[in-house]
């Protein structure tokens, strides 16, 4: 695994508190926050070293207001899609569930999402590798730390990581207003969900590769509900009917 630089307080912390990190966290400056910071990394037996601006701003910019950290973290780290399907086979088990974010940009959105993930027990979130939100303090912020905890599988391309499922006994589905109801379809066993992007919804070549469309059915107004707020009510009707939770 590879160091990677975490800056802001929200992503910081939400590293520190995985369940592995090993690295430095560099200081600069006072207050209740950096305080905060410090003890949770005396807590993790991650080394704290207090530095001046300028060496601060040299390895986080300048959005990094005084604490950077430069660590490695098996919580935060990507799987390859191979290792993730190859756990799955090691489980046997017969029902799983994989979410798969067909280029969500807006951090917000990303943040919400790996939220409702962590909330409903998806077993992976697949990301491509271009063209997506990445892990920034915004995510972690929104996700509540989920984004530090949920298990996150970067492809290069999607299709191809979707034809990979369909090979491992995964069911995809496809999240659009013009599909079946999701409440009238029977979604047990494996199953993948496809949610597309903020504003041209599936691509094409993705869209190609669902078994199935499925839709929310709403009654309101407006055009559709916010793609963080439909990943949830998806992800709870899924797991409602594999009677993941009671």
């Amino acid at each position: 695994m590879k160091q990677q630089s975490y800056v802001g307080f929200h992503a910081i912390s939400a590293i520190l508190a995985s369940e592995a990190v090993s690295g430095t966290l560099y200081l600069h400056g006072h207050g209740k926050r950096l305080q905060q910071l410090e003890m949770q990394a005396q807590q993790a037996h991650v080394q704290v070293e207090h530095v001046d601006r300028a060496r601060i701003e040299k390895l986080g910019g300048a959005a990094a207001r005084g604490a950077v950290l430069i660590a490695v973290s098996a919580a935060g780290s990507r799987l390859s899609l191979e290792d993730a399907l190859r756990e799955l086979c090691d489980r046997g088990a017969p029902q799983a569930l994989v979410l798969v974010l067909d280029h969500i940009t807006d951090p917000q959105n990303l943040g919400a999402i790996l939220r409702s993930a962590d909330q409903f027990g998806v077993d992976f979130v697949v990301l491509p590798q271009r063209r997506s939100a990445g892990l920034s303090d915004a995510v972690l912020r929104t996700s509540c730390g989920a984004a530090a905890t949920v298990r996150m599988v970067d492809v290069a391309n999607l299709a191809r990581a979707l034809q990979q499922l369909k090979s491992a006994d995964f069911w995809i589905y496809g999240a659009d207003m013009q599909g079946n109801p999701v409440d009238a379809e029977r979604l047990d066993g494996r199953v993948a969900l496809v949610l597309g992007s903020e504003g041209s919804g599936l691509s094409r070549l993705v869209r190609e590769q669902c078994d199935v469309v499925v839709r929310i059915p709403t009654g309101g107004t407006v055009d559709s509900l916010n793609v963080s707020v439909s990943a949830g009510v998806f992800l709870y009707e899924i797991t409602r009917q594999q009677r993941r939770f009671r």
